[in-house]
């Protein structure tokens, strides 16, 4: 038995003896410490549209804003850009489905030996930065943390597992808090799904919405009090997230690919709201040509004409041809299509990824309250890149390069 092992099932036999109803004394080494939370697909406004008490009072007592998301406005990309503040063009995850031409590998959210390889993940998440300046990191579930980046894993990592409850994954950290202070980690991370399930399978105004905003408040609620029975609400700064939000859709308003472009060796890398494509040698110039006049809510461009905001030129991962489609529609294969109305999947549905500098709906939240963040503020909405920058100043560690403004990441701070 190792050493952590052995502190972990200490643990475990204290508190089934103590309870964990029962407060406990204050760690009186503890550092500045971070616990980041991503709600996945918690639109900007669902705090107000639907009951969450818990972070309405996280927010009152803190500082918030409506945190607006890279494009594409996905999980993964947006993830890691949150971690590392870079743009997705900047590090490399430019999709949830990612080819790396090159290797010709391809990167994707269910492909566990690809998500483990520190190929795809460009930059210096923070968890890298933290454990450089002699700190502890425990990331759980996020984005990257199952990877050793730059050469460093994290000191507690687990490999995504959707099957561990919400629960044990809010127990997980607070009993890395309970570790002596050599082995306790400052930044650690949560992450929730089940708004962002909720979204995509019934729409954002959906009752399976509203309920699924008030179980992941009971989430937050969960942390918050075993932080109090810690003596640690006052102490640890909890800073949370989501990636993205959500629009409304339906099989209704759908651009079908192949009615438009024969997809005969073209690589549909990337599909729905987004469009990336590799095609074969030659065919470059007449895929373009077929999809930029293909459909006026379909818009296409060359890699290399792709808007400036996106930052999306320069990149080797980003396709030849990328696009998106207007917010509220989607672009499919027509074999996808057909799947989904012979299910009987008509709509409503929730779907996200669209361009947040014209869609929203694809904004989400950023809520901080601790020691180190201003209380009872709210700022103008910020784009999430500027996160990293005021989390390394938060644990007091030297920020690698990256695209934030520390200008933004002051302006959170006390």
């Amino acid at each position: 038995m190792t050493r952590r092992q052995a502190v972990l099932l200490l643990l475990v036999l204290f508190w089934s003896v103590r309870g964990p109803g029962q407060a406990q004394a204050p760690a009186a080494d503890l550092r500045p410490t971070v616990i980041l939370v991503s709600l996945d697909g918690w639109r900007w406004d669902y705090a107000q549209k639907y009951q969450a008490p818990t972070l309405a009072r996280l927010t009152r007592q803190g500082v918030s804003a409506t945190l607006i998301p890279s494009f594409p406005s996905k999980t993964f990309p947006n993830h890691y850009t949150i971690v590392t503040g870079l743009y997705p063009g900047n590090h490399g995850v430019v999709g949830n489905t990612v080819k790396d031409p090159p290797t010709g590998r391809q990167l994707s959210m269910s492909n566990r030996r690809e998500v483990q390889d520190p190929l795809w993940w460009g930059g210096e998440p923070i968890w890298v930065t933290s454990q450089r300046a002699g700190q502890v990191s425990a990331p759980l579930f996020w984005p990257g943390s199952e990877a050793p980046i730059l050469g460093q894993r994290p000191r507690f990592w687990e490999p995504f597992d959707e099957k561990v409850s919400a629960s044990a994954r809010v127990d997980r950290l607070l009993s890395w808090l309970d570790l002596p202070a050599g082995e306790r980690p400052t930044f650690l991370t949560a992450y929730f799904s089940d708004v962002d399930g909720a979204g995509h399978d019934n729409g954002p105004d959906s009752r399976a919405v509203a309920d699924a905003v008030r179980r992941v408040d009971r989430y937050l609620d969960r942390l918050m009090r075993g932080l109090a029975r810690r003596q640690l609400q006052d102490r640890v700064n909890v800073v949370i997230v989501s990636d993205h939000g959500m629009a409304e859709a339906d099989m209704s308003r759908v651009v079908v690919l192949d009615d438009y472009v024969s997809l005969d060796g073209v690589d549909v890398i990337d599909l729905n709201p987004t469009l990336g494509l590799f095609p074969s040698a030659g065919r470059e110039d007449s895929v373009y040509r077929a999809l930029a006049r293909a459909h006026p809510r379909l818009k296409v461009f060359r890699k290399a004409e792709s808007p400036v905001s996106w930052r999306f030129r320069n990149h080797p991962r980003v396709p030849p041809i990328v696009g998106v489609v207007d917010e509220g529609w989607q672009v499919m294969r027509r074999a996808g299509l057909d799947r989904q109305l012979t299910r009987g999947g008509r709509g409503p549905i929730g779907v996200h990824g669209y361009d947040p500098a014209t869609a929203k709906s694809m904004h989400g939240i950023f809520v901080a309250r601790g020691p180190a963040f201003k209380s009872g503020v709210t700022v103008p909405p910020f784009e999430n890149v500027h996160i990293y920058d005021a989390m390394a100043r938060v644990l007091g560690i030297r920020p690698a390069p990256n695209d934030g403004d520390p200008g933004v990441a002051r302006s959170l701070l006390r």
